[in-house]
């Protein structure tokens, strides 16, 4: 199994530059489906960046039941 990268490299080693540009322009019609390339690689680092952060969940689900009234912890304490 190939991956992407070398795939791409194959692409543009086997195809002349008016192929690619010819099979570019016909991508174009998908420009305005889903994010931005762009947008989506800012926000894979974000996302990365915080998984790996314990502190942020932390303080976030601490902020979540001690100050948010929607957010339950679906547990129930009986004080007796």
């Amino acid at each position: 199994m190939t991956t992407i990268l070398e795939n791409l490299k194959l692409y543009f080693q086997n195809n002349s530059k008016e192929q690619i540009k010819k099979d570019w322009s016909e991508s174009e019609k998908y420009n305005g489906i889903g994010p931005k390339i762009d947008d989506f690689i800012e926000q894979t680092i974000y996302h990365h960046k915080i998984k790996n952060n314990k502190d942020f969940w932390e303080i976030t689900s601490l902020n979540n039941i001690t100050k948010n009234p929607k957010f339950t912890s679906d547990f129930l304490f009986k004080l007796a």
